[in-house]
This record gives structure tokens, sequence and C-alpha cells, in this order.
């Protein structure tokens, strides 16, 4: 069997520090300082044995349990701060690209081939057959056996568009947070497209499905006006409003950039801890400040809150969205939880002047937001006796990892029907 090896990134070198890390581990750990000629790295690295670089704070380690280091990332009272698989590096001149070129050419053509032969025998789908979006697919949601029947959602936004087809004849309770602006109208746009992707259903002129949780009682909260903007009061005002109703999930698709090694606010923390301990989840997107593959930023507030599940987006391709945040503050919070489709995503829009059509495809970590909450009350309605957290903990399990994607930028992975 082939090893593979994780590179480990501590907080601190304590001996205190080590040791827990060794007991959780499995694993001796020798310092480079008493490395040498005939005692080398590669000697010493095997299932049982680890190596820490005593100048950089960085251990490898072998073969071990991924589930076990992203738990040890996420306990405070753990030194690893982060985590990532070795990668192969190759030398960076022009034969070399060129050769790799050749062989990514071979395997696409490969895959080319498979997929024509698949497409070619594929079975004609039956006549119940739904047409759904590429997210509700890549989230497995023909696999769904609940609706989120009975599970109140409430999308913290810019209010819902009650006059749109899909929800003209839905009871929804809702309560504005912006002086002057109704809950029910949406002038933005912005939260009746998060409502559809986490309880909306099929699309009125196509019949395709672009929604989540069908039957779930939708909750909203105006926290943002119609130019878009809120503030950190209204949205406090709306979260202790939405406990004292006992509403299940708070999907928020909105962020405010924080910096590179900026603590996550005490504020938002303790909001995020009192949610969970009165059964309630709050979920938020990461953020959309990143302009990657050069330029990535961190998880912005309140999602960099431990205690508020944090949601990457990625696209059709399985690719981390060029504008995704992700965790680089792993030492202060702000880890990304899990990620969700986020890039092109259709949902229900109010029509209006620049908009003709009922529908519109949408782009942000907003969009991948509401998947996850959407997927959230599936799962409160199949398991009735979990706790939010437990909830939470079930979301992170049955999530997919992405291959060559990091951690950093999609936490557990995908998130998954099971």
């Amino acid at each position: 069997m082939e090893t593979e090896k994780y590179i480990v990134l501590l907080e601190n070198q304590e001996k205190k520090s080590l040791k827990k890390i060794e007991n959780e581990l499995q694993v001796s750990i020798t310092s480079s300082e008493f490395l040498s000629k005939e005692n080398r790295s590669f000697d010493v690295i095997d299932n049982d044995n680890g190596v820490l670089y005593k100048n950089l704070g960085v251990v490898v380690v072998e073969n071990m349990d991924e589930d076990q280091l992203k738990k040890a990332v996420k306990d405070d009272s753990n030194p690893i701060i982060y985590f990532e698989k070795e990668r192969d590096f190759f030398p960076a001149d022009e034969m070399k690209i060129i050769s790799e070129l050749k062989k990514q050419s071979a395997e696409i053509s490969n895959k080319i081939n498979e997929l024509e032969l698949y497409l070619n025998n594929k079975p004609i789908p039956p006549k119940n057959f739904v047409e759904m979006e590429w997210g509700l697919k890549a989230i497995g949601i023909e696999k769904a056996l609940y609706t989120g029947k009975g599970i109140d959602v409430c999308i913290l936004d810019t209010g819902l568009e009650m006059s749109h087809p899909d929800f003209v004849s839905r009871e929804v309770e809702g309560k504005s947070f912006i002086e002057g602006e109704d809950w029910n109208k949406d002038l933005n746009g912005h939260g009746t497209h998060c409502a559809g992707v986490s309880a909306g259903n099929l699309r009125t002129d196509t019949g395709k499905r672009y929604g989540i949780a069908k039957d779930c009682n939708l909750k909203i909260a105006k926290v943002l006006s119609n130019s878009g903007k809120g503030t950190t009061s209204s949205v406090v005002d709306a979260i202790d409003w939405a406990i004292s109703k006992k509403f299940r999930i708070l999907s928020l698709s909105l962020a405010a950039p924080v910096g590179l090694n900026e603590k996550p606010s005490v504020l938002f923390e303790t909001i995020g801890s009192r949610a969970l301990e009165n059964n309630c989840l709050i979920i938020a997107a990461a953020g959309n400040d990143s302009n990657r593959p050069s330029i990535p930023k961190p998880v912005s507030a309140p999602a960099n809150s431990q205690s508020i599940m944090a949601v990457g987006a990625i696209d059709g391709q399985m690719r981390v969205a060029k504008f995704s945040n992700g965790g680089l503050n792993p030492s202060t919070g702000g880890n990304i939880n899990v990620c969700a489709p986020g890039v092109d995503v259709f949902s229900s829009y109010p029509k209006n002047g620049k908009n003709k059509n009922f529908y519109l495809p949408l782009s942000g970590t907003s969009m991948a937001t509401p998947h996850v909450s959407g997927l959230a009350a599936l799962y409160m309605e199949q398991f009735p006796d979990k706790t939010a957290k437990e909830i939470w903990e079930m979301i992170e399990t049955h999530a997919k990892p992405i291959d060559g994607l990091k951690y950093r930028d999609i936490g557990s992975g995908l998130i998954q029907i099971f």
C-alpha cells in the first residue's frame, strides 16, 4: 500500500502540546535537532514515528486518520492549526510542462471516450424523471427521501418577493428588521434567490427543480435593505427573534471581510454558541473577497466564528470558485466547514426592469449557503431527535472530499444527501 504523508502546522511546540499530539495521533515525535547524517528524517518517519521541524513548527507524519486531524484542527486546546497532504513538485522547466500537458491530454481523451460510451448506452429516463439544476445533482438530491417537512428554516437576507409564483400561495412567516421596508417585498432579489435554493421546488416555467426543502416551514428575516446593506444590530436582532421563535436553521448569505490573522468577533462566537445551546444551527457564507488562484482571502464574519458553520463555494467542474474565501486564519478561527454549489446557480428571482423572467443565475458563497441550509432541513426531518450540533457534525461527516482540493478551501467537502 502506498504511504501518504501529512504536513501538520503547529501553533506552539511546548512539551505539553507535543505530548498531547503524540497521545491523540498515537505517534512518537522526534525533533529535527536530533537528526544527523546517520539519522535522517526519511529514516525516522513511518506509521509510528513523525518528525518535528523545530525552526518551522511543522510536523510530518505518515498514514494518519484524516478525520482525526480535522477534529484536532477544530479543537482549541490542540496545537494543530492546519494540515495538508504531501504534494508532488517538479522541475519548473518548459519541457517538463510539455510532458505534463501531454499526460493530461491523454487522460482527458480517455475520459471523453468513457463519457461518450456511457452516453451512447445511457438508459432512457422514466417518464416521472424531473430535470434538476447542476447543484442539486452534485449534492445527490435524487436520493433524498425527505423534504424538510415540519422544519423551520429562516433566511436572513433582503426579504422575499411574495408575489413570486413559487411563493404566492405558500404560508410564510416573516419580520423586517430594516426600518421602512417590508419583509414580503424584495426589491433587491438576493433574498428571494437564497430562499428559492433552500426552500423552493420546481420552476413554474420549465418544471426544472432548483430548490431543496420544498416542505419546510419557510421563515424570512429582512436584515439587509433593498440596497443590500445591513448592520450588526439588525442581524443580532433577527437572530434573537429567530431563537425566541425556536427556529432550527438560520441561513445567513451575508458577510463582512476580515483581515489576515484577524480574530473572530467574540460577539458572534457567543451568539453562535448560544444558538446551538438553543438547538438552532447558524449557517453562513464564507465570503467572496478572493481572486483565485493568486489571491485567496480569509473567511468573512460572521462565518469565521467557530460556532457558526462556514460555507465555501465550488463550480460545476468541481473547482473552488474563484471568489470563495478560504481558511487562512486557522489559528484564530475562520475555517471552512463544508462547500456547496455556488457558481451559475439558478433560483427564484423577482421580475423587474432588469430581469424579465422569474428566475436568474447568480454566483457567490451566498448561493452555496442555502444549499447547506436546505440539506440541514432534510437531515433534521430524517433525524428528529438529533440536536443542532449533532446535525452539524452529520453534515460534515457525510460531506464528500474533492480530489485535488484543500481542506483549507472546502473543509470536510461537498455536502451530500445520504
